[in-house]
């Protein structure tokens, strides 16, 4: 059969079914033709109600991110001011000025804290306290330092550190107490123990009035725990602040949404009505609450009021939808439903007016259309996140855009490629690739978190599900993901994580046990330290011991005793008793506990801090019989002892007396002042020791003291201050030993460790301390120093021919020869044999210490007589090296100096060279020999003949 055949056959049963069943057609045609536009109409009614509500979720996310945002860039201060308390916790509260600056200075305020203009440090000073406290501070590197307060409230909030100093001085001295709504939030953060914000203040910068706010973070004094308001205003000892711009705090904010949602954001105030704060559209701080930027906000679809706290204070999030928010969403889908819904109801009323002929072009059309709506319908469900449909073979063939705003890709960049290779970085973890090829090799779905690689080149996480696609007859098709972007959450996660992990660490390398305790008495937590005292691991004593455990038989019967009434609430502060280890190691421990019940007052853990307290234990012990024995040891023969009232003996020792020559009850009633040798010592001594003992401190010195008879002896002064004593005098005890004898030997064995026995001269040690010396002090004056090397010509013939003693006679007269012919600040040693060395300190190049080394060799030129009547003379070959040749050390200097001086002994001896770096040495002879130079040459006086260096 042909297919002209074939369409006559159709048409000729077309005619025949119009000519038979005209009247069923037309009513078959109209019926299907009012329920196809039924049908259609509901089909777009429920579309654009699925695509208002799916913008309606848009937008109630973007409200909730705003409002998330808000909170967390104003909480970011509250960070910074928690490690500036762990700095307070850490140092127990010995932070200075420089150590809070260097504090805030270690922080990026810009990008950590954006508003946060600095931190600062409010101290509760008496009002009859503050002329010693502004003392105080003045004293401490600040004379600039004042106080701006008002009213006469009994108690100030004086500013005492804030920074940068720079940003915030008109805040510094400030009495934020004299201000209500600063007081007021300083009585919040007090009554609460909480970071406070206060409310909506006016802030100077830069000669500019900005509304912002204060942070307040109250800081408790170490081993405090308070739980009432009283209990906490008594262990305050001051608050950490933070001052916060209000629009630079939330412009950011409004940046992020602000393509999504315009909003305006109100404080609570003191009367219960919302304080206008910031409208997003002016990016200002209103002044009229819903005034500014109505009319931009008339006829918007989407609205939305929130209501949250930040730091105790209640705020009000008004938020509408923007005309590019509204615009986004996409209503076209219904129009082409109903469009497509009309022409496929009058398509199947032609269908069924024209029966066989439209049958198979209508059943195309319908699955056409079937298809585009399931993909509408995917598409319509899930375009807040990316969605990605591929082939069997994993090639993208769709995308919407959520796909493009999150990796940055468009449809077209995608089409027919793998999304692993297009998106996956060397970061992305290949476990978790694998598994996803895994489960899409057999065909199944999977879910997994992924770390991809946008297009700008930034890594994103996000968590996908992927599920397959079937054909009508079950065949995959291909499969869709939809992916979720959940960089923030995993930020947050990975900072949680940071955080506990530090909150651990200090928690496990305090220097106490700390532990909690369930109502059995068994451990719920531990820290390593607790652990180490009772020689356990963690899974030892975690639900199964408690501290009994490990406690005598007097702590046990103590514990049970109070632990029944602790459990009721009450605290357990300073009990002692003994712990024991597994090992057997026995300690002495304080426990103090706090007892932390439920709504209904059943008690839920303990907080239990133990202090090792065993030294304090044995001295305690050990005063009993130091009691026993202080009245024999006051009273010994070897160390004097006096008892001072305002600096008069009140009480002194028989020993005291022996020491200074005084008779029994001479001293007594007399001042120090008669056992020192002059009044400015004894101020002296005075100002030195006493602020150490008012401090707490024992102060021990060495010094000179005077004898009745006059003379002066050393003495090992050590005092302590005695407490107990009136308020109204000071009263401390000094032991005195005689150290004449020590001291004397001491400055014998110094000065043989440092000098030549035989001439006295400084040796070598002390040769190298002073050239160093000299060498600093040349660098600081832009002088230089010359380090002259002396080797005595003709020793050695003297040394055969008259003996050793006259070779040492010899040695001793030059020795004194080179002393006298130097100035006080220049150094003469000797390094053995017949060396010495010469430093000439502050010369001025060659021509300077060339005329002091000529006088010296004319010096030493002269004769000398010896003790056997002999006459006898020396000569020297002398080396020269300056500091300024090229700022070498002291070492090498000598060593230059050494080199110099060989050249001058092979030049003809008895002669003077400089080292030079070029030439290594110059010689010093010509038109610079001394006026008897002929004495080293032909004219050499006799007995100078070459000798050999020893």
């Amino acid at each position: 059969m042909t297919l002209d055949a074939v369409r006559a056959g159709r048409g000729a049963e077309a005619s025949t079914g119009w000519t038979s069943g005209r009247s069923a057609a037309w009513i078959g045609a109209v019926a299907a033709m009012l329920g196809g536009l039924s049908i259609t109409a509901v089909v777009v009614r429920s579309q654009q109600a699925s695509a208002t509500a799916e913008a309606g979720v848009r937008f109630q996310q973007h409200t909730e991110r705003l409002q998330a945002d808000i909170v967390k860039r104003f909480n970011q201060a509250v960070y910074g001011l928690n490690g500036a308390r762990g700095v307070f916790a850490a140092t127990h509260h010995r932070v200075d000025r420089e150590a809070f600056r260097a504090y805030v200075q270690s922080r990026d305020l810009t990008a950590e804290f954006p508003g946060v203009r600095g931190f600062g440090y409010v101290q509760r000073v008496l009002r009859a306290d503050l002329e010693r406290f502004v003392a105080t501070e003045q004293a401490d590197n600040a004379p600039e330092f004042k106080v701006r307060t008002a009213g006469n409230a009994a108690d100030l909030f004086i500013v005492k550190y804030v920074e940068p100093l720079s940003q915030n001085y008109p805040a510094w001295g400030f009495d934020i107490g004299s201000e209500a709504v600063r007081r007021e939030a300083v009585e919040k953060a007090i009554e609460t123990g909480r970071p406070t914000l206060s409310r909506r203040i006016t802030l100077n910068r830069d000669n500019r009035q900005q509304f912002g706010f204060i942070y307040l973070v109250p800081v408790f004094r170490d081993g405090t725990d308070p739980t009432s308001p009283p209990q906490r205003r008594a262990a305050m000892t001051g608050l950490l602040y933070a001052p916060i711009i209000a629009t630079e705090v939330l412009s950011g904010a409004a940046q992020q949404e602000n393509d999504a949602l315009d909003f305006q954001l109100s404080v609570r105030g003191t009367n219960g009505q919302d304080d206008p704060l910031f409208d997003s559209i002016t990016d200002t701080v209103v002044t009229q609450l819903g005034k500014i930027s109505a009319a931009s906000r008339a006829g918007q679809s989407f609205r939305e009021n929130r209501q949250f706290e930040v730091g105790s204070r209640s705020f009000t999030l008004m938020a509408t939808s923007t005309q590019g928010f509204d615009n986004s969403v996409n209503r076209s889908a219904s129009w082409w439903l109903g469009a497509g819904g009309s022409l496929i109801s009058l398509m199947l009323a032609v269908t069924i007016w024209l029966l066989a002929a439209g049958r198979a072009r209508a059943i195309g059309m319908a699955e056409a259309m079937t298809a585009d709506l399931d993909r509408l319908a995917k598409v319509a469900k899930a375009t807040s996140n990316a969605v990605i449909i591929t082939d069997a073979n994993r090639r993208m063939t769709w995308v919407n855009e959520g796909f493009t705003r999150i990796t940055g890709y468009t449809a077209d960049e995608a089409m027919g490629r793998a999304p692993g290779e297009l998106l996956q970085s060397a970061l992305t973890d290949q476990v978790a690739v694998r598994g996803v090829r895994e489960a899409l090799n057999t065909g199944a779905g999977c879910k997994v978190e992924l770390y991809n690689r946008a297009k700008d080149g930034h890594h994103y996480w996000l968590d996908i599900e992927i599920q397959p696609l079937h054909g009508p007859a079950g065949q995959l098709t291909g499969f869709m993901a939809i992916e979720s972007d959940i960089t923030e959450r995993k930020t947050l996660e990975l900072r949680l994580a940071e955080t506990a992990g530090a909150l651990q660490d200090l928690y496990d390398h305090a220097p106490c046990g700390y532990y909690s305790i369930d109502a059995a008495g068994h451990f719920l937590g531990i820290n390593r330290l607790a652990l180490v005292w009772l020689g356990c691991d963690l899974n030892d004593v975690i639900g199964q011991l408690g501290p009994c455990d490990f406690f005598t038989e007097e702590g046990q019967a103590q514990f049970t005793h109070e632990f029944a009434r602790f459990k009721g609430g009450q605290r357990i502060d300073g009990m002692e008793f003994d712990l024991v280890s597994r090992d057997g190691t026995q300690r002495r421990v304080s426990l103090s506990a706090t007892a932390v019940l439920d709504a209904d007052g059943r008690f839920l853990r303990s907080r239990s801090v133990m202090f090792d307290i065993s030294e304090t234990h044995r001295i305690r012990l050990q005063l009993r019989q130091l009691n026993l024995e202080q009245e024999a040891m006051l009273d010994n023969d070897l160390v004097g002892i006096v008892r001072l009232r305002d600096r008069t003996a009140v009480w002194k020792n028989r020993a005291l007396d022996r020491l200074f020559g005084y008779g029994p009850d001479e001293l007594l009633g007399q001042s120090a002042r008669v056992l020192y040798p002059d009044d400015a010592s004894f101020e002296a001594l005075g100002a030195a020791a006493y602020p150490s003992l008012r401090s707490g401190t024992n102060f021990r010195t060495q010094l000179q003291m005077r004898r009745k008879n006059g003379d002066l002896i050393w003495i090992d002064l050590s005092g302590v201050m005695l407490r107990g004593t009136r308020e109204d005098a000071q009263e401390s005890l000094w032991m005195m030993v005689d150290i004449t004898q020590i001291k004397t030997y001491q400055a014998q064995i110094e000065r043989a460790a440092f000098h030549d026995a035989l001439t006295e001269l400084p040796n070598r040690i002390l040769l190298s301390d002073r050239l160093c010396q000299a060498l600093a002090i040349a660098g600081r004056e832009q002088r230089e120093v010359a380090v002259c090397y002396l080797d005595l010509d003709g020793f050695k013939n003297i040394n055969d021919t008259h003996g050793h003693d006259a070779g040492d006679a010899v040695l001793r007269v030059v020795a004194q020869r080179l002393q006298s012919g130097v100035r006080p600040n220049d150094t003469v040693a000797r390094l053995g044999g017949d060396e010495f060395v010469v430093v000439l300190t502050s010369v001025h190049g060659q021509a300077d210490s060339l005329t002091v080394l000529q006088r010296l060799l004319a010096d030493i030129l002269q004769p000398i007589h010896l003790s056997t009547g002999a006459v006898v003379a020396v000569g020297s070959s002398i080396g020269v090296a300056l500091s300024s040749d090229d700022g070498t050390t002291a070492d090498e200097l000598l060593i230059r100096a050494d080199q110099a001086m060989f050249e001058s002994k092979r030049a003809g001896r008895c002669g003077i060279r400089f080292y030079d770096v070029t030439s290594q040495v110059i010689d010093g002879r010509s038109g610079s020999r001394p006026s008897n130079a002929g004495l080293c040459g032909s004219t050499r006086p006799q007995g100078v003949v070459e000798s050999d260096r020893r």
